[in-house]
């Protein structure tokens, strides 16, 4: 929390905590990131062929930069692009997008593509590379366009408040829809030390509307509500971390289908002097559709578990895996356990 507004604006969104200044003169600073990945998954994860092991590599870059106006606003910018590995259908697509300007104590003010408000509280249990995180699989990576951001974060407190407006073909909740407007809200308070370390509350809602002419499929979207909470006690880098999550989200269709998601993360997680952090988790996702036709309702209960080592501040490994613990029957996670390894260089 005694991170300024502007490192907040830069570093929060960026994958690498080691980006490079490229330039810096007379107020003005360019700097570079990215990261370069690979991931080899067991069978049952079917990351390529139907129970086949695969070995899945990526990449990722970022470009930020910032100019001093006067003493009192600094204006920034930051880019990032994810690339796939040349064969998948994703190839290189944006990831952030955004301009803005902080004006240090009185807060910071962006606008572009990011992600939503509702992660402040998401972040808790953001802690897994692959198998962790499910209950906000559908919602943390809507990095949606068209938004206007403002952030304060001041004495313990964290606020934040955008508006989102109309934008064709956004993700929201696993899906792609014509959005026509649309706010979220966040509030947070962090206590600074509380026995073992500082002690987060955080809380996000996000309501998004659906534009008014009818298309197909996906894009009939009527409106969408989104809350999540968390507590965070601990630094999830050193000594030890728990963490917990609530959310809820409902979608609607025009055509009278909805669909409600709701669940709880637990995480807890013990960081070493030595570079290795160990984290265990609890995640149960409740997801109930109700259509013209019929309904039906799944159930996912899972254990994730991860250990990371860290072999040089920009080089590290890790292992993990995901154990069902009793979801419905027709849920993917019936295939069996699932594994896997990777390894990522930040720059």
């Amino acid at each position: 929390m005694k991170k300024s507004l502007l490192a907040l604006a830069i570093v929060a969104a960026a994958s690498s905590a080691s980006a490079a200044t490229v330039y810096d003169k007379d107020g003005s600073s360019l700097s570079v990131g990215g990261r370069v990945q690979a991931i080899v998954y067991n069978g049952h994860a079917n990351e390529a062929a139907s129970e086949d092991s695969s070995l899945v590599n990526s990449a990722r870059f970022n470009v930020a930069g910032k100019t001093k106006v006067n003493d009192f606003v600094t204006a920034f910018a930051f880019t990032e692009w994810d690339a796939s590995d040349g064969n998948g259908k994703d190839g290189f697509k944006a990831r952030d997008q955004y301009v803005g300007v902080d004006f240090g104590a009185f807060g910071a003010l962006k606008a572009g593509k990011y992600q939503n408000i509702t992660y402040v509280a998401q972040s808790a249990t953001d802690v897994f590379e692959e198998f962790g995180a499910k209950l906000q699989d559908d919602t943390n990576a809507n990095r949606r366009s068209g938004n206007f951001r403002y952030d304060f974060n001041g004495y313990g407190l964290n606020a934040s408040a955008s508006f989102q407006t109309a934008s064709n073909d956004q993700a929201l909740s696993d899906n792609t829809v014509d959005i026509q407007n649309g706010y979220a809200v966040g509030l947070g308070y962090t206590f600074d030390n509380v026995a073992f370390g500082p002690l987060s509350i955080q809380a996000g809602y996000d309501y998004v509307t659906g534009q008014n002419d009818y298309g197909f499929n996906d894009s009939n979207l009527d409106k969408f509500k989104h809350v999540a909470t968390s507590v965070a006690w601990g630094n999830a880098d050193s000594g030890l971390y728990l963490a917990a999550l609530y959310e809820n989200y409902k979608t609607n269709w025009k055509g009278g289908d909805k669909t409600k998601v709701k669940g709880t993360e637990l995480v807890a997680g013990y960081a070493f002097d030595s570079g290795i952090v160990a984290t265990i988790g609890y995640e149960v996702k409740d997801t109930k559709y109700k259509t013209t036709v019929n309904g039906d309702s799944i159930v996912e209960r899972v254990v994730p578990v991860i250990v990371t080592y860290k072999v040089a501040p920009s080089f590290k490994v890790w292992g993990e895996a995901q154990f069902d613990a009793g979801s419905t029957d027709h849920v993917g996670v019936e295939r069996g356990s699932l594994f896997a390894a990777g390894a990522r260089y930040t720059f």
